[in-house]
């Protein structure tokens, strides 16, 4: 666990961390608790459903939710992007098959890397529905980086039909 705790990406993953719990906070009221997937019983929530955050609000219920935090250097593309296979030469099935979340937070780092600009909170339930129905239309994008596998399901953040949206701050994509 401690040389995936150097990666790059999960780096990233933590310096985003306090980011998004500002806009959860902001969202949903400044006495939300924020609890990531980290001890081993919600590591499950995580291998299972691919739950990343566990947001308990002012009323005391829940949400659950899938987070991804994105270079900069993406951001003019403004996509939301979910794993489709892990592994597509074994057909090992990724996030797109059990994603199991309420909510999915999609953010990009600005340049000075202090804030996300675009974001975007969807309503993952609605998301599905919607996919179902062939209102949002997702494409297939193998990995680019020679060290990963997965192949992904990507759509713009522009696309998604405003129902699907809980919250958001998007900006027209530049490619």
């Amino acid at each position: 666990m401690s040389d995936f705790n150097n990666t790059p990406r999960r780096l990233q993953e933590l310096r985003g961390r306090p980011i998004a719990d500002v806009i959860y906070r902001d969202m949903f009221g400044q006495t939300t608790e924020i609890i990531r997937a980290e001890s081993k019983d919600e590591l499950i929530l995580d291998k299972e459903f691919a739950i990343d955050v566990k947001l308990i609000l002012p009323s005391k219920q829940i949400l659950l939710g899938q987070e991804k935090f994105l270079s900069h250097q993406y951001a003019k593309f403004a996509s939301i992007t979910v794993e489709h296979m892990q592994n597509p030469l074994t057909q090992e099935q990724g996030d797109w098959f059990k994603l199991a979340s309420q909510l999915y937070f999609v953010g990009y780092f600005t340049e000075d890397g202090t804030n996300f600009s675009p974001w975007i909170m969807l309503d993952w339930a609605q998301v599905v529905i919607a996919t179902m129905r062939g209102q949002i239309a997702w494409h297939d994008q193998g990995n680019t980086r020679s060290y990963a596998r997965a192949s992904f399901k990507w759509t713009r953040m522009n696309d998604i039909p405003d129902d699907c949206v809980i919250g958001h701050e998007r900006i027209p994509p530049t490619v």
